[in-house]
């Protein structure tokens, strides 16, 4: 090719303008700059060393990459507008990789040493694991062109570990300084499982980057911390139960994880394609039982009956990720509990809820996103937290209320839930300064219960409601107060019909007296002031 076109410059050229030279020496380099384009995809090599703690022989670990894990666009959203509220997703919080894709993966020689090559260029989650060793990630690792070391790729993750230990160990001891000098050139080091069988009565510490195993129904009577980083596996149907004092705080960059132990490692190794997730066996529940000193703090639970049930008056627990469970935080028989900053997706039971209030006289709900689940919020019997500053998005029921719940619900969004509110069974809530956006807003009454006099104050709401605004089942006989709101029109036969109340049967008489929806006098223009502040 470079003899032609030496050729077709040198003989044809002649005699041509400088202008039509110009033209055709950007032309020759168009030509080249496509065949370019049409080459293989660049590649890459990734090289590390990965060690065993207290091991001769590193041989036969498992290492692997992934493709990154899809963030669902929807939280990502919430995440960019309202960042003070939920939990930013991102590698660390979405990635699992019984659920990846897998697109490369090898493993070590007896020096621990591995060489994956080519890999496409790009961006991957990076795993290794061994059987007995438990696992580690390195998420959003870059394979450029050529040779990559994951030295150079986990220097920012081994920084921060190493600042950690510096602010954990008060004391210097020279020994073990000297038994891990052989680790200095470890770019992951896995620490052998710990298998939990027996209950535990004295101090306990589970530490940064190692996994434990439930194997059975677990009280914890002595003092439990868990360190950031560490992996809860639990086995199917077990608990465990933490009476003692707990910290369980991890970080944004680093959460605690409490998951199923199911598949965790034999469907790791060399599956180039995904685990369904409904497969999974789930865990029964963690539960918080006995006195108040207890943190929970930046940690995630997933595939359980119960994410995490509290039995602890007074318990608070914020920046948590409840997925792909039964139930997600529930608080039952205790006078005040207080949760901020959860996401709850996921959450399938009708019966439970993402965030679940039950005999809970008092409390807070708040900065939560309430996202894919049967009931986002649900609060029954007596039970009177605040609800607000919430994102509830795609729930069947964004808030349940049930059996004399008299909460302030305000400053929440709710989007494209089936209803924004349902409520049974004599509840009077006051719901104000609430943004609604959806097919239906407000249900009363819903149920077979022939005494469901519900009577919540509705006044100041923005109400973008397609088809029911507020609608009284048969069996809802009091009147609602639901004036002063804006309905997004001002058209109040338009309002009218959007309501389902005692006008509505008047000609279908029945058992029951019907109870009126007074909507007028309404607002003619949007609250400014609604939604999440």
């Amino acid at each position: 090719m470079k003899k032609i076109l030496k050729f077709n410059y040198n003989v044809k050229m002649k005699n041509k303008s400088p202008l039509f030279i110009m033209h055709y020496t950007l032309y020759i380099l168009l030509i080249i700059t496509l065949l370019s384009c049409t080459t293989s995809p660049q590649s890459g090599s990734l090289s590390g060393t990965i060690l065993l703690d207290g091991q001769e022989d590193h041989s036969a670990i498992t290492v692997a990459l992934y493709e990154l894990s899809e963030l669902d666009p929807d939280i990502v959203a919430i995440n960019q507008e309202y960042d003070f509220i939920g939990v930013i997703i991102n590698q660390t919080t979405e990635f699992d990789h019984r659920f990846g894709n897998l697109i490369k993966s090898s493993t070590t020689n007896t020096d621990g040493s591995f060489e994956i090559k080519d890999i496409t260029t790009g961006k991957y989650n990076f795993m290794a694991m061994k059987d007995s060793f438990g696992f580690k990630y390195i998420y959003e690792i870059s394979i450029t062109e050529g040779e990559n070391a994951l030295t150079e790729q986990s220097k920012k993750e081994k920084g921060k570990s190493k600042k950690v230990n510096i602010e954990e160990n008060n004391s210097f001891n020279l020994l073990p300084l000297i038994f891990n000098l052989n680790k200095s050139e470890a770019d992951i080091i896995l620490y052998p499982v710990t298998h939990i069988s027996s209950d535990i009565d004295t101090s306990t510490t589970w530490n940064s980057w190692q996994n434990y195993i439930i194997e059975n129904d677990i009280f914890v009577n002595g003092a439990l911390t868990i360190k950031p980083g560490a992996v809860i596996r639990i086995e199917k149907d077990k608990k465990l139960t933490i009476s003692g004092d707990l910290t369980a705080v991890g970080n944004e960059d680093n959460f605690i994880w409490f998951t199923s132990n199911d598949s965790i490692i034999h469907y790791s190794l060399f599956i180039v394609h995904s685990l369904p997730k409904e497969d999974i066996a789930p865990y029964n529940r963690i539960e918080l039982s006995g006195n108040s000193d207890k943190q929970v703090a930046w940690c995630k639970f997933e595939y359980a009956g119960t994410g995490l049930l509290n039995n602890v008056n007074g318990f608070s627990i914020s920046d948590c990720i409840f997925k792909n469970s039964n139930c997600g935080f529930k608080v039952e028989n205790v006078d005040s509990a207080f949760c901020s900053n959860l996401l709850c997706q996921d959450i399938t039971n009708e019966s439970e809820g993402g965030i679940y209030f039950n005999q809970v006289n008092n409390g807070l709900i708040e900065k939560a996103i309430l996202y894919n689940c049967y009931n986002g919020i649900k609060v029954k019997s007596y039970s009177n937290p605040e609800i607000n500053n919430n994102f509830l998005i795609d729930n069947n029921n964004g808030i349940f209320l049930g059996w004399f719940v008299e909460s302030e619900i305000s400053h929440n969004n709710f989007k494209d839930n089936e209803w924004a509110i349902n409520m049974i069974v004599r509840s009077e809530p006051e719901i104000y300064y609430n943004d609604i956006i959806g097919e239906n807003g407000i249900l009363l009454g819903h149920g077979p219960q022939t005494y469901d006099q519900n009577q919540p104050t509705i006044n100041h709401n923005n109400l973008n409601v397609a088809d029911l605004i507020i609608k009284l089942d048969s069996t809802n006989d009091l009147d609602i107060d639901a004036t002063c709101n804006y309905f997004f029109t001002i058209d109040s036969e338009e309002i009218s019909e959007k309501i389902i109340d005692y006008y509505d049967y008047i000609n279908n008489p029945g058992t029951y007296e019907y109870g009126k929806v007074f909507f007028e006098p309404f607002m003619t223009y949007e609250i400014s002031n609604c939604g999440i502040e």
